[in-house]
């Protein structure tokens, strides 16, 4: 994101997806004025809502990771998540299967997480994924505090010891090899590292520094907003 010189007084917005309005908050609680604009009828950008035959689905994601974002965004302006939004924690996060006919329930406290994978690989998986949930704790801090939650006006700025810290980390490995560091069942290790995908890579050809998003969800937690996941843009958008 580059830093603009000059006067920033009003500010337009296009698209009213969830980064858009959290912008606009975050600009409104700096005290500038800010125009949104949207083609649809509705907030939400893909987080949008179909109304079928008396159901209201979902046309877009359908769990929520890393709450304390929005709840930045809501902060901004004065206003509290939990005022404007009713959101479950889920317990367990979700389940996995696979073509073996075996599943897993991905539990984000440590204990349940490691006696579920005990009990679907075997102790020593077990251990290997405290070792694993420890290194995705650690990328995640370093990557979220010096990378993801910083500006950068030039590609340059890159180029500190964080970048250092980063590879030493194995960041810049490919992910699915760094993930078989620690565990060995093909099964487990797709648990770990399909969150790849979101972003469109394929685990074998992603950098490491990608596990990053399975910390959000196989550590930090997984979350569902009462009312659907439209319940999240048309909140923000009341704020």
């Amino acid at each position: 994101m580059r830093t603009l010189p000059g006067r920033t007084d009003h500010v337009v917005i296009v698209g009213a997806g969830l980064a858009g309005l959290s912008a606009a908050l975050h600009l409104l609680g700096s005290g500038r004025t800010v125009t949104l604009v949207e083609r649809d009828d509705h907030p939400g950008g893909r987080a949008g809502l179909m109304d079928r035959g008396g159901y209201r689905i979902d046309t877009g994601p359908t769990v929520l990771t890393m709450p304390e974002l929005v709840e930045d965004a809501f902060a901004a302006v004065g206003e509290s998540l939990r005022d404007r939004l009713d959101l479950v924690a889920l317990h367990p996060a979700y389940r996995a299967r696979f073509a073996d006919g075996s599943s897993l329930d991905v539990h984000t406290a440590p204990d349940a997480m490691e006696a579920e994978i005990e009990r679907f690989a075997g102790a020593r998986q077990a251990v290997g994924y405290r070792r694993l949930r420890t290194w995705l704790t650690r990328l995640y801090e370093l990557q979220m505090r010096r990378f993801i939650d910083t500006n950068f006006d030039s590609p340059l700025e890159l180029l500190t010891p964080d970048l250092a810290r980063l590879a030493a980390l194995g960041g810049f490995g490919r992910l699915d090899a760094r993930i078989a560091t620690f565990i060995s069942d093909e099964r487990l290790r797709r648990v770990f590292s399909f969150q790849a995908l979101y972003a469109g890579v394929p685990p074998a050809r992603a950098l490491a520094a990608y596990a990053v998003i399975a910390y959000m969800d196989t550590v930090a937690g997984v979350h569902f907003p009462r009312g659907g996941m439209h319940a999240l843009p048309r909140a923000m958008a009341a704020a």
